[in-house]
């Protein structure tokens, strides 16, 4: 079906395009608004990484666990919406198509709409992924470095401890808090 086609058939099988144009760039906004607030939580939690703040690093992965509530929760709406806009338009690969196919079905102005609300969650999904592998990135060499400075700690020099039956000097391991914690 061509852009002209789907602009006469706006009620094609019963289910109106216009609506389920207009539902799908509000899901999309909402999940634009999603989006803000994870990268918004991505500089909180690296701040909290810089400085090793435990509470701050909890409050934060509490926090991502209701921000990914609520983008499943936005992921089925759309879903469905994107149903209603395959059966409208007669496509039966809408449900699984990217966005910018869809623009390219449906008629102006949804077209121009989605297709810059596509653009805008691109660019803020490409900025959580990168504020996403330095989070990771900190955390694996923070974990590194208190791994090493236990393995440094834990690997202490022996020490004399007394003289031996024989006269020889008997050594031990040389006991640290290291050894009460670990």
């Amino acid at each position: 079906m061509t852009r002209r086609e789907a602009t006469t058939k706006l009620d094609a099988g019963g289910v109106d395009l216009s609506a389920s144009c207009r539902a799908l760039i509000d899901c999309l906004a909402v999940l634009h608004d999603v989006l803000k607030q994870f990268v918004e939580q991505s500089d909180r939690k690296l701040s909290a990484l810089r400085e090793a703040d435990a509470e701050a690093m909890h409050r934060g992965a509490a926090r991502e666990a209701e921000l990914l509530e609520k983008v499943q929760e936005h992921r089925r709406a759309r879903n469905a919406i994107l149903a209603r806009l395959a059966q409208g338009l007669q496509w039966p690969g809408v449900c699984s198509a990217r966005l910018g196919k869809i623009a390219e079905r449906i008629p102006e102005p949804f077209s121009s709409i989605l297709r810059a609300r596509t653009v805008a969650l691109r660019e803020l999904a490409t900025t959580l992924e990168q504020k996403n592998k330095l989070a990771a990135l900190v955390a694996r060499n923070l974990q590194t470095h208190v791994r090493g400075m236990f393995a440094d700690i834990a690997s202490a020099t022996l020490e004399s401890v007394v003289y031996g039956p024989n006269g020889n000097h008997e050594q031990t391991r040389k006991q640290s808090w290291v050894d009460a914690v670990g």
